[in-house]
Parts: structure tokens; sequence; C-alpha cells
């Protein structure tokens, strides 16, 4: 660090960007996220007002709020227009805010609706789900998640009203202050790129057919918010460069050869063009459509930075900005892209729930105090397909900031057994509490289990979030035991007045015959590079460790056959679909077997038998790993049961979410 309170190294990303008429103070955007939109069913979303000006007040120059749907996706009556109240009342308040505590711009997200990208199977089951206005697209097409729904084609008075309804809601926007607006989107398979994509769309009328009728409600859209809101008033662009299809329903992998069934790069730059001549100031791209999820929420799987490449081919023939979102997380692949004029400006999402003060701690060289996000996406990405609240696995303040607030503690005395992440996370959060905290470990290093689940190449954030932990904890001045089990005569010598048990879970064992010989191995085991694969491996489970194992086995060449007791494999509460759908893909890509509703009779000397469909079959294994799960491993130690508090996979063999977020619950009420 050259300066203690500015690290000159990173000013690329702190020099104004010009966005049209608009002067945005840096080069560091937070992107839209669902769950988000400040105007929803026609009131005012409270919930995330204190994520935007922490992230605001904290250096982030741009913020996109999560998209306002001009209509009801359910189908109910009612139009974004319509709660003209909100955008002048809470909406504007929330603006002066804003620009009077932070140098930060806003523009808002504005869509004109999912289309067949519509979790309707879901819908379906509300009792005010309407489904011929809310089953609509560009021509008649399958529901995305449930293909044996249909959706109607939006008629052209139904077009021309969703165009008048982005221009009149774009005027809302503006009186309320908004420095912009975002359409969304010709984008991650919207109703907007449901039109735009030739495959998508068969109409036979003006919205259909050439590129220029594809584009059209688009530059209708464009072009009428300019009239109506004056030129000088930004129009963004929420925009996929390339779809990433090799068909309906069919995603490609990050370096795959195929024939693009989507947008190509070779016509996105027509798009642009477009887009362009309508009035368009700024491009916000990625990847993706929702038949290929993952570029546009990229999981740990996917590479660093992995749709810059094409925002980049975009920036080349773009005459507006553009920014590149999709794993920019890291300040260096940031710094890079917008120094060497890749693009113009980073957005950033999942990074800014892991780390609302991302953009401070760049600025000041304190790189290695973010934590980092691991790309798991079950605290933001998987709640919202499922319903619930948007925050971050590992940072549950964000999106609930009044519910996780840390009061200062009273001096009490706290004892930590156990170093994984349960208990750094306790400990770290007591100490920040005033707690004289104490941490143990029985091994000779912290992380716990975590340790072999972030071994794997592609799990290089997850490394860096046990490396974070270690430095909070240093820098808290936490005291740590290592190589140091906790019992009761420590427990009676250290004489604590609270005592947190996290001391993790144990695998659970197997009653199969042949179990014992010294081909078969732990995926711990495995991981943690104390065994090596051979040519043919057999992985017992194919849960996310079971898979993740398997995946990193035959991406090195092995042939690895997965057998798992269960239907399907992934069948893990709470991961995410995009998460979940990439591994599968990558398991087919690398040509994985996968045996599910089969049982393992046996491990023989260079074979395992199963059982799979009524039929025994022999795999052939010089290696075999079992990943099938774990069970608590709880203390009760000798106090009285008020001072013993135990948390994480001790309690319940869970995720890391409900580690993390269970350890929250305990020390913000100790």
């Amino acid at each position: 660090m050259t300066d203690h309170k500015t690290d000159h190294k990173y000013d690329p990303l702190f020099e104004p960007l010009r966005i049209g008429s608009l002067t945005v103070p840096n080069r560091i955007v937070l992107c839209a996220m669902g769950g988000t939109a400040p105007v929803e069913n026609g009131r005012f979303n409270e919930t995330p007002r204190r994520f935007f000006l922490n992230c605001a007040k904290n250096g982030v120059g741009l913020i996109i709020p999560g998209l306002c749907l001009l209509t009801d996706k359910w189908g109910r009556p009612g139009w974004l227009d319509e709660a003209a109240d909100v955008f002048r009342g809470p909406l504007r308040e929330f603006m002066r805010e804003l620009h009077e505590t932070t140098g930060a711009k806003l523009v808002l997200q504005l869509s004109a609706g999912m289309g067949r990208g519509l979790r309707a199977s879901f819908g379906a089951t509300l009792p005010y789900f309407d489904y011929q206005r809310a089953m609509v697209s560009s021509c008649e097409m399958p529901n995305v998640f449930a293909p044996e729904m249909k959706h109607r084609a939006l008629t052209v008075p139904e077009i021309r009203k969703l165009v008048d309804v982005m221009v009149s809601s774009a005027q809302l926007a503006r009186e309320a202050g908004c420095d912009g607006v975002e359409l969304h989107a010709v984008h991650e398979g919207y109703l907007l790129d449901q039109f735009a994509i030739a495959n998508y769309n068969h109409r036979d009328d003006e919205y259909g057919g050439s590129l220029e009728n594809r584009l059209r409600i688009t530059t209708e859209m464009i072009a009428g918010v300019k009239r109506a809101c004056g030129q000088d008033f930004p129009v963004l662009m929420r925009y996929s460069a390339a779809s990433k299809m090799a068909g309906l329903n069919r995603s490609v992998l990050p370096g795959q050869d195929y024939v693009e069934w989507g947008r190509g790069l070779d016509e996105s730059v027509s798009v642009v063009r477009l887009m362009e001549n309508a009035g368009l100031d700024c491009l916000d791209t990625d990847n993706g459509t929702f038949d290929s999820w993952h570029w546009c929420h990229p999981p740990t799987y996917m590479p660093e930075a992995c749709n810059l490449p094409e925002a980049a081919y975009i920036k080349y023939y773009a005459r507006v900005p553009v920014i590149a979102s999709g794993k920019m997380g890291s300040p260096e692949v940031a710094l890079r892209a917008v120094a060497g004029g890749a693009v113009d400006a980073v957005g950033l999402a999942r990074p800014l729930l892991a780390d609302g003060e991302w953009a401070k701690k760049v600025r000041q060289g304190r790189v290695d105090d973010i934590r980092p996000c691991i790309g798991w996406h079950n605290g933001c990405f998987g709640r919202l397909t499922s319903g619930k609240n948007v925050s971050c696995a590992l940072n549950p303040v964000s999106l609930q900031e009044e519910k996780y607030e840390l009061k200062a503690g009273d001096g009490r005395r706290v004892l930590v057994a156990g170093g994984g992440i349960g208990g750094m996370e306790a400990a770290r959060l007591c100490a920040m509490r005033g707690f004289r905290t104490e941490l143990y470990e029985k091994s000779g290093r912290l992380g716990g289990a975590f340790v072999a689940a972030a071994a794997p190449d592609f799990k290089g954030e997850d490394r860096k979030l046990l490396k974070w932990y270690e430095k909070q904890l240093r820098d808290l001045n936490v005291p740590v035991h290592l190589n140091t089990a906790v019992d009761n005569a420590l427990i009676r010598a250290a004489a604590p007045d609270e005592v947190i048990i996290a001391t993790g879970a144990v695998r659970k064992s197997l009653p199969i015959k042949g179990i014992e010989r010294d081909s078969v191995c732990d995926a711990k085991d495995y991981l943690l590079g104390n065994r090596a694969a051979g040519r043919n491996t057999v992985v017992i489970g194919g849960g996310l460790t079971g898979c993740e194992v398997a995946y990193s086995i035959a991406k090195e060449g092995g042939h690895v056959c997965v057998v798992e007791v269960l239907p399907g494999i992934l069948n893990i509460p709470g991961l995410c679909a995009a998460n979940a759908n990439m591994l599968r893909d990558l398991l087919a890509f690398h040509h994985v077997d996968v045996y599910t509703g089969a049982s393992v009779l046996e491990i023989g000397e260079d074979c395992v038998r199963i059982s799979h469909g009524g039929v025994e079959k022999e795999l052939p294994a010089d290696t075999v790993v079992t990943a099938v799960g774990y069970r608590p491993l709880p203390f009760e130690p000798d106090l009285p049961p008020q001072r013993v508090h135990q948390v994480g996979d001790c309690v319940r063999a869970g995720n890391l979410l409900d580690v993390i977020w269970g350890v929250y619950d305990l020390v913000t009420k100790l």
C-alpha cells in the first residue's frame, strides 16, 4: 500500500465515467439483483435502502437496483406507472437522501417482463395467478421451467401498451430524481430478448422477421424515453452480448465448441448499432439466457471474468460506454479490465453482498480485507428463486442490516471450541462485540472440513475465504490455540463466561462388504491430496461433494462413475439451480457415468458391484471414493446449559449458509 488512505495503483477504477450527460464518480457499478427493486407491486420496497446507501457511502459510483416490472409477473391487474405516488413520495425521498449523503448516482431498471422465463409452475399454485395475462412471449413457446406450460404471443396492442408504460415509467423515474433508467432487457432471455433472438421469435408482423423488426419493441422504448424525458436523461440497456446456447434449454460450457442458437457476436454488433441509433447511452453487459443460466449467474465453476471477452468485443465496436459483469470481483481483474481499455466500468452484484465495503477497501489498498464472494449463490440467487429474501450466505447482514446489527458486548470471556468456519465466525463476531474471546482447534490449522472443500483448483475464492478469516482473527487479536482439544479440564482452567461449541461433524460409515480395502478412501482424504485417484474411480455418493470430486478426477482424464442411492444427483436443499445445472453439464461433458437409484453391494479388488434398476453390474475401480455425508459431533461440557451454545454441524450437518447464519443468530443475542 503506497498510502494509508489511498492506493494509487487502483486509480483507473476511480476515474469519472461519462454516460451521456451524466458523470458517474468512478468505474464501479452495483448491478441489479432480484429482490432489490425499489418499487414492487405498487409499493416502495424499504428492504434494500440501507444496503444501497452503505455501498454508496463506501465508494460505489453507480447503483442499479433490481428490476421494476412494468406489469405484475403473475398477471394481476395493474401497471408500474399507476404507482405515481410511490415515485413522487418515498422513491423521491430516497433519491434525495442518496444524493445528499453520497456522491453516487442511481439509474432505475425498468423491465418489460420475463416472458417464458417466468417460474410458471410456482405461479400456477397461487390463487391470484392469471394464466392468460402472465403467460406471454414474443410467440407461442414452452416455459423454461415447466415446458408443458405454453406462452401465447403478445398482440400488437399489448406490445404498444408495454412501450407506453415503459416511457411513462421513465418519466416518473426522472420526476423522482433518478439519474437515468436502464431498460431490462435484451438480456438473459427475458421478454425483450425473446423478441430479439430469431429462434425465439417467429412472428410475421412488424415485430418479427428482420433484425430491425425483432428489435423494434426495444428501439421504440429507447426512442420513446428519449423523446419524453429529454436527450440529457441517460438510457442504459442490460444486454447479453452472446446467448451461449446450443439449442432451446441447451447451454454451453466455457471453451466448448458449438454453433450459437441464440445471439452471436456478429449479430450482436448490429444489435448494438440499432440501439445506439435509437438513442442508447450505455451498455451493461454479460452473456447468457434462462437456457444458459450459469453465464448470467456464474457459479464457482466458471472462470474469473467469464463474460469479459464478449464485452470487450462489443466495446471495440460500440460508440457508448460498456460495463462488464460476471465474476469481476477480484480487484486485480477489475483493474486490468478498465486500465487496459477492455471495458469502461465493472459491474459487481454478489461481491457487494459479500462485502459492501469492496470499493473503499480497494481504494485504500486493503484488498486482503475484502470478504470474497465464492459463487455459491445459496444466500442470494438460490434464496431468490425459492421465494425468500435476498442476502448472502457469508454475510447475512446484507439486506438484513437491522436484524443482524452487532451491539457492544459487556466484556464477558468467551471460549470457542472448534476452528472451522463456524468457530472462526463465532470468534470474529464475539471479538467485534468486545467479548474477550479465545479460539481452540484440535488440529494444526484453522478451517475444519472447509479446508478439503476448498482444495479443488476451481475453488480459489474458497481458499481466499480461509485466508480472510485468519487475517480477521489476527487483526482482532483473537488468541488462537492450535493442536488443543477442548475438554472439561481445559474449560475449568479457562473459566469462561460463555462456551460456544463448533466442533463440527464426522463422516458417516458405510456397512458395505469390502469398505476396508486399501483402494477405498474418504472424499476428504482425496481432496487434501492424501490419496490419488487411479485410472478408474467409483464415487459413492452423488451429493455436492461427490459430484465435485467426480468432476475434479474426470477433468484430469480419469474415468469416473458416480453411484447414488436416490433417484437423482445433487438432491441438496437450497442448492442454487445455476450451480447444480452447470455441475451436471460438466459431469456429462467429461463423460462421467452416473447411476442413480443404485445401491452398492460390494467393493471388490478391482471393481464395485452395484444393483441398478434391478440388475447387478460391475463397475471397474482401482479407486473408490466415499462421499456419503456427515453426522453431528456434539460435545456437552460440564457447565450450566445456559452458558453452553452449540452451533453449526455439531448440531445438524448443513451447508455454509446454515452454519454462518446460525452463528449470527447466536452471537447477536449473547
